[in-house]
């Protein structure tokens, strides 16, 4: 019973360490996002903590993240296991604002998420996720 507690103590010091030292290592939009993505193939509750974390404006406790995880935890019942993602469209208003459009990919049909990050300074932040199933409205056209 000991080493269980022991393993759940450390192994929450652990993911809160590695949450707290990526928050403090982006220097980039892209890294901040490397870094939600491998959290996000472990726990996605964590990761979306992670993401909104950068932004000390915003309340983790309101409604709208709590259903942001709830739609991912849904997802991950519904369309199977997560095999990764893939960015579909960068979109940059000046240097200090950025829009991706990513692809997740589920065993069962392909996500977008949808990730805002701003820079009023020097440090990146989140101001907004969107999560949508409506994936084939970013198909482009090959020539």
């Amino acid at each position: 019973m000991m080493k269980k507690y022991l393993f759940i103590v450390v192994s929450i010091f652990l993911m809160s360490s590695l949450v707290d030292n990526n928050l403090k290592a982006q220097a980039t939009p892209e890294e901040l996002m490397d870094s939600f993505f491998l959290i996000f193939a472990e726990d996605v509750n964590q990761a979306v903590d992670y993401l909104f974390a950068t932004n000390p404006m915003i309340d983790p406790n309101q409604p709208g993240i709590k259903s942001i995880k709830e739609k991912f935890e849904l997802s991950r019942k519904l369309l199977g296991n997560y095999y990764g993602y893939e960015i579909i469209s960068i979109y940059h208003a000046g240097d200090s604002y950025v829009k991706y459009i990513y692809s997740l990919k589920y065993e069962r049909q392909p996500v977008k998420l949808i990730t805002v990050l701003y820079k009023p300074k020097d440090k990146w932040k989140v101001q907004n996720i969107n999560f949508q199933d409506d994936i084939e409205t970013e198909f482009k056209l090959e020539e």
